[in-house]
């Protein structure tokens, strides 16, 4: 099994930085562990009127892609003949879920939901 591990800095005008891991090795009391399933660098913006997430999820198909939306937590499980990714993501604001809309194309996954 390989290891991937990586790391996005994101800093708005005046804001505090933050730091968001991705990747499939995480951090226990006794070690860093690799597991299966890994966790995609994931982007989300908080337009006028929806909130746009993309997530990088490559070497999987269109068909391999579970969304399900609990309140303001977005669920993404994608399923690939070698890959698996898992990201649970706090949106910004409350959504209507029956709008919820996705594309993949090219290992880049964009969902839309409107306010």
């Amino acid at each position: 099994m390989k290891g991937v591990y990586g790391f996005s800095i994101k800093t708005a005008v005046g804001g505090k930085p933050v730091v968001e891991t991705f990747g499939n090795i995480k951090k226990t009391p006794e070690g860093p562990v690799v597991e299966e399933e890994r966790e995609p660098l994931t982007d989300v913006f908080d337009e006028k009127d929806e909130i746009l997430i993309i997530s990088e999820i490559p070497g999987i198909n269109g068909e391999g892609v579970t969304l399900d939306l609990r309140g303001d937590i977005l669920e993404i499980i994608a399923v690939g003949k070698n890959r698996k990714y898992h990201k649970e993501v706090l949106l910004p604001a409350q959504v209507k879920k029956e709008t919820l809309s996705h594309s993949y194309k090219n290992g880049i996954l964009e969902i839309r939901v409107k306010k």
